[in-house]
C-alpha cells in the first residue's frame, strides 16, 4: 500500500474513534446531563429517573469501550501498518 493512503488512512482512523468518544462524552455530559448540575452528579443521583442514570451509564461504558480501543490502537497501529 502507498505510504499517502496510509496516512489517510491513519486519519480516517483517528477522527472516527475520536468523533465517538467526544459524542459519548457529549450525550453524557451534556445532553443527559441533570438541570442545574453541570458535569457530574454528585449527589444527585438518586433525584434522577432510573431511565436516565441507565443511559447515562450506558453511554459513559460507549465513552470507555471507545477510548480503551484508541489506546490499543495507537499501541499497535505500527505494527498494523506493517502488515498492510
Amino acid at each position: 500500500m502507498q505510504p499517502k493512503l496510509k496516512k489517510i488512512l491513519d486519519v480516517v482512523v483517528h477522527v472516527f474513534i475520536i468523533t465517538g468518544f467526544l459524542y459519548a462524552a457529549y450525550q453524557v455530559f451534556v445532553v443527559f446531563a441533570v438541570p442545574g448540575q453541570p458535569m457530574m452528579l454528585f449527589g444527585q443521583a438518586p433525584q434522577i429517573s432510573f431511565q436516565t442514570l441507565i443511559i447515562r451509564r450506558l453511554y459513559a461504558m460507549e465513552f470507555w469501550i471507545i477510548f480503551t480501543a484508541y489506546l490499543v490502537y495507537l499501541g499497535f497501529r505500527k505494527r498494523i501498518w506493517k502488515l498492510v
